[in-house]
């Protein structure tokens, strides 16, 4: 049984694009895949990174990752696989996948796909999807080692990291994107609940793991937006904060976007107060 395959593109779903890279990759493996998205926005590559950082570690060990968002193909940027923390990625070197470079550094290693065997005859300029990301991931599929693809790459190339700042009571960050629903993703996190107390793990391998129970976050003009547990406890047409199922801290509203109601542009500055310092700024409210 071939290996699984799970794609992300900014090819979105009008044209053949999609179609065609499975069937080439059909032609020479019979595989299960999984569409995760074919709707990130065009050449939007810190978008794709983070997609592919929320969704990986979700599949089984030995997925294949064949993840095509490349503003440069044709250029000399380099067509790369990856293998670590159990999975193999399949990407341009265009950044893509500088999170989970982030994530694996001691393990994750690199080739460039460079051999034409592994690749269809006279590659074109404008569609290594089909050209050589396809015929790469169908033979990484059928277990070809990496080396086989052409000379280690000894480092992949980098964009910058979402911007995460630690302080004792506060975490500064960014506004990351909306997603479907309109809630806004922020770099704030990576929380989860032990049972007992709020664990944070910086984002990224950003810091060691500590105690900090959020309490609200502070928007740039200032307003202070509570933390809830659900969506259902946010006031209609009010915005509040939560922990997200990636763990990181999202803005959201219920049953409607908090992206419209607050407008906020990627890349605002962030604040998230712990608990402490939330309850510090409302000292005649009762506290539990």
């Amino acid at each position: 049984m071939s290996a699984p395959i799970a794609l992300i593109t900014d090819f979105g779903t009008r044209d053949p694009y999609v179609g065609i890279v499975k069937g080439v990759i059909l032609q020479r493996a019979e595989v299960t895949w999984v569409d995760i998205t074919h709707a990130i926005p065009p050449g939007d590559i810190r978008r794709a990174a983070f997609v592919l950082w929320q969704s990986y570690r979700h599949f089984p060990p030995g997925t294949i990752f064949l993840a095509v968002v490349d503003p440069s193909v044709g250029s000399p940027r380099l067509p790369v696989i990856a293998e670590g923390g159990r999975y193999r990625f399949i990407a341009p070197d265009n950044g893509l996948l500088t999170y989970v470079w982030k994530e694996h550094a001691d393990s994750l290693r690199a080739w460039a796909l460079a051999n034409p065997a592994f690749q269809l005859p006279l590659p074109s300029t404008t569609f290594h999807g089909r050209d050589i990301f396809a015929p790469a991931a169908a033979y990484a599929a059928h277990g070809v080692p990496g080396r086989a693809f052409g000379p280690m790459v000894p480092a992949l190339r980098q964009i910058p990291l979402p911007s995460l700042r630690l302080g004792k009571e506060v975490l500064q960050g960014e506004a990351l994107h909306a997603d479907h629903f309109g809630n806004i993703l922020t770099s704030l996190g990576v929380f989860h609940y032990d049972g007992k107390e709020w664990v944070l793990t910086p984002w990224l391998r950003r810091g060691e793991p500590r105690f900090f129970t959020p309490g609200a976050v502070r928007l740039p003009d200032g307003r202070l937006l509570p933390i809830v547990r659900t969506f259902s406890e946010t006031p209609a047409g009010e915005v509040a904060a939560l922990v997200g199922s990636s763990g990181l801290i999202e803005l959201v509203s219920n049953r409607t976007s908090a992206a419209e109601i607050l407008a906020l542009p990627e890349g605002s500055p962030l604040t998230l107060l712990s608990r402490k310092a939330y309850q510090a700024l409302q000292p005649n409210k009762e506290r539990p």
